[in-house]
């Protein structure tokens, strides 16, 4: 949302004049760049209660049964982690499962691929309009 509203700031600075909208463009950027960088971008980190879910009931028809493609069977005792077995393969999945046993919602830095290119773009337009 911040580089989204920077970019709009900085359109706005560019077409307008305006010292405000490119001041306050260039304090969101530079406020991402300094506060929220790491190693693989700029992101935030999110306390997850949705993953409570996980233990959620899949409906399976009466009657019905099969194996999903990684060997997990499906029947109607399945749930969503059930049907992903290979979820227990990831390093962080000792948060979730102790979220699920009633320990604290999990806490996750996710550099989803929009925010990336949502900063990237805001970093890129001012520099090309303002700079």
């Amino acid at each position: 949302v911040a580089a989204a509203y920077a970019k709009t700031l900085t359109y706005y600075a560019a077409k307008s004049g305006s010292a405000a909208a490119k001041t306050t463009a260039k304090a969101l950027l530079d406020g991402m760049w300094s506060n929220y960088q790491d190693s693989l971008g700029i992101a935030v980190p999110e306390t997850r209660a949705d993953y409570n879910r996980f233990d959620d009931s899949v409906y399976v028809p009466s009657g019905w049964s099969g194996t999903m493609p990684n060997g997990d069977a499906v029947n109607s005792a399945s749930t969503f982690a059930s049907l992903r077995s290979f979820y227990k393969n990831d390093p962080a999945w000792s948060k979730i499962q102790s979220y699920l046993a009633g320990g604290a919602a999990p806490v996750f830095t996710y550099h989803r691929f929009w925010a990336q290119a949502d900063v990237a773009l805001a970093m890129g337009s001012y520099a090309e309009l303002l700079e």
